[in-house]
Order: structure tokens, then sequence, then C-alpha cells
């Protein structure tokens, strides 16, 4: 199941933990709070409809496969960006996903990026 590709944060709890916590809120169903970790350069790149219909489907494909068991995150990087991989297990029957992800820290925080 592919995942938006995209980079999550939060610096107070470091870039790791926000990447946790957009997983997360894509499991609850709570799409509004996992925009709220995407960065400003890529909510500008594509349209609102666009991102809340990718994050809706993450979140069916996330119930589907049982929801999240597990999130591992793996970044590098030094300053205000990191990149690295999150790999999410399931409870369900699903494969293991690994994705990239890039975070930039922007306004203090740390928020999810487009990886390119």
């Amino acid at each position: 199941m592919p995942l938006l590709v995209v980079a999550v944060a939060g610096c107070a709890k470091g870039p790791e933990r926000t990447v946790e916590n957009f997983y997360t809120a894509i499991e609850k169903g709570e799409i509004d709070e996992a925009q709220g970790y995407l960065s400003s350069s890529l909510v500008q790149m594509l349209p609102p409809a666009k991102i809340t219909a990718g994050l809706t489907k993450q979140h069916e494909e996330i119930v589907r496969c049982g929801g999240i068991k597990n999130i591992e995150v793996d970044l590098e990087g030094e300053g205000d960006v990191r990149s690295g991989t999150a790999t999410v297990t399931y409870r369900g029957d699903c494969s293991v996903d690994s994705e990239g992800v890039k975070l930039a820290r922007e306004e203090g925080e740390w928020r999810l990026q487009a990886d390119k």
C-alpha cells in the first residue's frame, strides 16, 4: 500500500516523533491534524482536495490492514533538514511499508516535505 510521500515534524519532540504523530493522526482519521504536519510548500504544491483525498485513502488502507502496530523512523541530517525512511508495520496481514520521508524546520516546527 503506497503511502503519501511527505515528511512530518514536531520541534520540541524531534522530527522522528513528528513522523510518528503524522501516521498516528492518519490512523485515527484525524485528517486535519495530519495536514498540520505538512510543510507550507507542500500544501501550496497540491490542491487541498487532493491532500485530503490522499490522507483519507491512507486512513482507509490503515484500517483495512488492522491498524498500525509499529512505526520506525530512521533519519539523517543536521540543522534544519532531515531525511530518511519511515517503516510502518500493521496489525493485520498487510505487508510492511517503508517510505522515504523528508522534513524541514519551518517556523520552529518540523514539517513534512515532498520527498524529492
